[in-house]
């Protein structure tokens, strides 16, 4: 008989320990010798993870210690100077309550959107060079001091660089509810910010001064070219028709023109008789030469070839063809009229473009003067640390989710 192995013994037990660690199951036992070596790889594998998670956890607490130190130790002071004001226009006297209300409603859409091109304005290149004309003096009153070496703006900054600082020195922001806009500006001095807010509350009072005037001088300028160009379209209309009553004489063509069709239809008229006395007095004497229907006949010839004659004066291309110096007599006075009546509505246009010029002229009313900081702003360290909080935990999170996708993978 073959021998079987002992149930008991140490190689089956080992095995056994084995294949109970290969199906994921602890082994809480006493630590043997024969276990030893099936022990250590998954003690080193706990090993790793602990030190992996020790240093991502080292590298987060480092990164909030530097950006806190930086933030609330070694950081520039940074001053603010802040200015509310309103864009304006005066209300027309004796305006009702209800038109009040909406040409308040109107004046607060208006400041927002006047607070809209500022927001450009105020940050463009024109305004940086107005307000800083000097660029070394821009350039060494924000250089970087030691040990903040990050904050400031190099020497060695190119145009958009400069740009770039110097809108993030200035912050515009128009209130949706009331129409005031607010104007802060930043600089790492007291003296500089309220120096800062004030040349921009300048330039902002110029630039709305500017747009009014040259949209009021735009519109009178087109207003006066339309009453030149009327005047000068009156007098040739004018000058036409002068030359017109001199070449034909101060005649009326459309009275004479009624007159001889009035004279020719009366010799119609009279023909018309002539003609029915004629047949009459053919019916009464059979000879048709007789003296009395001889000079009836005469009378029918004598009145055709007047009308005739008189026709061919009136309408006829050797005549003063009266039909045609009508109609141009009518042309010339209607474009006199018309231009007339043109001249007087440019007049009028460029009376009403004056007066509301006049009447859309805004300004600006300050609600809060700039004053000059008193004490630093702490608020930008908090938002950069909290900033970087943002950033390491966005950070953190995706690369969480990274490597527990390829350890799943």
């Amino acid at each position: 008989m073959t021998e079987q192995p002992n149930q008991g013994s140490p190689a089956i037990r080992l095995k056994a320990t084995r294949q109970k660690i290969k199906s994921g199951a602890r082994w809480l036992g006493s630590m043997g010798e024969e276990l030893s070596t099936i022990a250590i790889p998954r003690i080193s594998d706990n090993q790793q993870s602990r030190s992996q998670l020790l240093s991502g956890r080292v590298l987060v607490a480092l990164l909030l210690a530097v950006s806190g130190f930086y933030c609330f130790a070694i950081g520039r002071d940074r001053y603010k100077a802040t200015s509310e004001f309103v864009i304006k226009q005066p209300l027309p006297p004796g305006t009702s309550p209800t038109i009040l209300g909406n040409l308040q409603s109107s004046s607060v859409l208006s400041s927002l959107e006047d607070g809209r091109y500022l927001q450009v304005y105020l940050g463009s290149n024109d305004v940086k060079k107005a307000v800083f004309p000097d660029e070394a003096a821009f350039l060494s009153s924000n250089a970087p001091i030691s040990p903040d070496i990050w904050s400031g703006i190099s020497d060695k900054a190119d145009d958009h660089q400069r740009l770039a600082f110097f809108r993030n020195q200035l912050d515009v922001i128009p209130q949706e509810l009331s129409g005031s806009i607010v104007l802060t500006t930043t600089s790492f001095n007291a003296e500089a910010a309220y120096s800062l807010n004030t040349k921009l509350l300048e330039q902002a009072q110029r630039f709305v001064n500017e747009v009014n005037q040259s949209i009021g001088a735009d519109q009178q300028a087109f207003a006066e070219k339309q009453v030149t160009y009327a005047q000068k379209r009156l007098t040739e209309a004018s000058n036409a028709l002068e030359d017109f009553q001199d070449r034909y004489g101060q005649l009326n063509p459309l009275a004479e023109q009624s007159a001889a069709t009035s004279f020719i239809a009366g010799l119609e008229s009279r023909l018309v008789d002539l003609k029915v006395e004629e047949a009459s007095l053919r019916r009464q004497y059979r000879d048709p030469d007789a003296p009395e229907v001889a000079y009836v006949a005469d009378q029918v010839a004598e009145l055709e070839r007047q009308i005739l004659e008189e026709r061919q004066k009136a309408v006829g291309a050797g005549g003063r063809d009266l039909n045609k110096l009508a109609s141009q007599s009518v042309r010339l006075e209607g474009d006199v009229s018309f231009a007339r009546e043109s001249l007087a509505s440019a007049m009028r246009a460029a009376d009403n473009s004056r007066m509301e010029s006049q009447r859309q002229l805004k300004f600006i009313v300050m609600l809060s003067k700039p004053q000059i900081p008193q004490a630093p702003d702490h608020s930008w360290r908090w938002k950069a640390f909290l900033s970087c909080i943002g950033v390491l935990i966005v950070v953190w999170g995706v690369f969480g989710f990274m490597l527990t996708a390829l350890r799943r993978d």
